[in-house]
């Protein structure tokens, strides 16, 4: 398929959509704008449930991409990957009468391939960024997600224990982006090896403490295990401890004011670090091994405007940055800045415009290991076709644009543009120009 024909079939169908929406005005109607499940209410029945301490979830989430211009090979390709989730939420207080206690469950399956991997970046090169975030980790099944969480002292003190992401609790950040390094929790993407997004589920604990209105100490506790990130497949239900090599722990101070500065509207500021106990291999040299690592990370997020009196519409910003041991990590740091307008337009008050800036600073110690590498095998220059030359990697920039089109709670329509300088942080190969399409449906 060429890039003509794709954007062709991507414009038709929002335009389809947008002239559509007008003719499903009855919520009864599996197309409806204010469907609140594609599969509706199930008879009132879906409702009750919750009301009662059940609400299950399913939902696909969808991203597109092909390369308009660029890249390590510019032959045009669409790439699509999938992800399927399905949950369940219990309200163990109303249920059991177990006060302040709630269980979730979550299963996924992730399917489909990674434009970044087939065109953008140098194949010999280590993956930096990803052009769709839901790409990785494996296309099986996951239990990713298995946990209680007990409240105490009227909910100040809120424990949780069991299968988890790590940046469900810590340095967890907003997503409003396709591309990796604009969504969701940093960390994941440059210590990968030790801190573990969704899909992936560990074996964790935590503690967080509201020790004043507008402050939330918490620390947690969760385990090193490769055999968490394996993808064969039943690897995404193995629950054993059998390989674990240490223990990962976050601390992360989170304030919530409502500054003057900002008319009062709500913020969101963070800091925090790691500290990991498993043993770690030096980025430089050979052998060294280092018996921990760490990082440290600040995430902020602020609404700068309100539109008249709805306080979810406005202009919002964000800002990340996470800064990683040197000794062990090849990814220096990682820094992201994003804007976006929630509500733009009266007649679509759901909708949002998006744009970010997010880049990788690969470590000085790792390039210069990758240098030195080459002269050995006699390479003193970039080499395209060498099968033992190793790129040389410094740092990736990742440019977003987007438009979020809420048809209804249960559809969302992304397209977006996306710009790669310096794919996999290797100066040689060309810029990058993508186009891609998110979609969500909740059922």
């Amino acid at each position: 398929m060429n890039t003509n024909t794709l954007l062709i079939k991507m414009s038709c169908l929002a335009i389809a959509i947008c002239a559509a929406q007008h003719s499903f005005a009855d919520q009864n109607q599996a197309w409806s704008q204010d469907r609140q499940w594609l599969l509706g209410d199930w008879n009132g029945q879906r409702q009750q449930l919750e009301k009662d301490g059940y609400k299950f979830t399913a939902a696909i989430m969808s991203q597109s991409a092909t390369n308009l211009d660029g890249g390590y090979n510019d032959n045009n390709s669409f790439e699509n990957a999938a992800q399927l989730a399905l949950g369940a939420n219990f309200d163990l207080g109303k249920i059991a009468g177990w006060e302040n206690t709630t269980a979730n469950i979550l299963i996924t399956k992730r399917n489909g391939n990674s434009l970044t991997l087939e065109r953008i970046k140098d194949p010999r090169s280590s993956a930096l960024g990803n052009t769709q975030e839901i790409y990785g980790r494996g296309k099986i099944w996951r239990l990713t997600q298995a946990w209680v969480k007990k409240g105490f002292a009227d909910n100040t003190v809120q424990f949780k224990i069991g299968r988890m992401g790590m940046s469900d609790d810590f340095n967890s950040s907003q997503c409003e982006f396709q591309n990796l390094l604009l969504c969701g929790g940093q960390l994941g993407k440059s210590i990968g090896s030790i801190w573990y997004n969704l899909p992936v589920g560990l074996w964790g604990t935590n503690v967080k403490y509201q020790f004043a209105p507008e402050w939330t100490l918490g620390v947690g506790v969760y385990e090193v295990n490769p055999d968490n990130v394996k993808t064969g497949k039943n690897d995404g239900f193995n629950l054993d401890m059998d390989n674990v090599k240490g223990a990962t722990i976050p601390v992360e101070l989170a304030w919530r004011p409502k500054l003057a500065a900002f008319d009062g509207l709500a913020g969101e500021y963070k800091v925090g670090l790691l500290y990991s106990t498993a043993e770690a291999n030096d980025i430089a040299t050979v052998g060294k091994v280092h018996d921990s690592k760490h990082s440290f990370w600040l995430n902020a997020q602020q609404q700068l405007t309100q539109k008249e009196n709805d306080t979810k519409r406005g202009l919002y910003v964000s800002f990340n940055a996470v800064v990683n041991d040197k000794e062990t990590t090849a990814v220096q740091s990682t820094q992201q800045i994003a804007l976006w307008y929630k509500g733009p337009f009266d007649s679509r008050p759901n909708d949002s415009i998006g744009f970010g800036i997010a880049n990788y600073l690969v470590n000085d110690r790792y390039t210069d290991r990758q240098i030195a590498t080459n002269t050995s095998l006699g390479y003193d220059q970039y080499d395209a076709l060498a099968a033992d030359y190793v790129p040389v990697q410094r740092d990736e920039l990742n440019v977003e644009l987007n438009y979020t089109y809420q048809w209804s709670p249960a559809i969302m329509l992304r397209p977006n543009l996306q710009y790669i300088h310096q794919p996999a942080g290797v100066k040689e190969v060309d810029d990058a120009w993508v186009a891609g399409l998110s979609m969500r449906v909740n059922f």
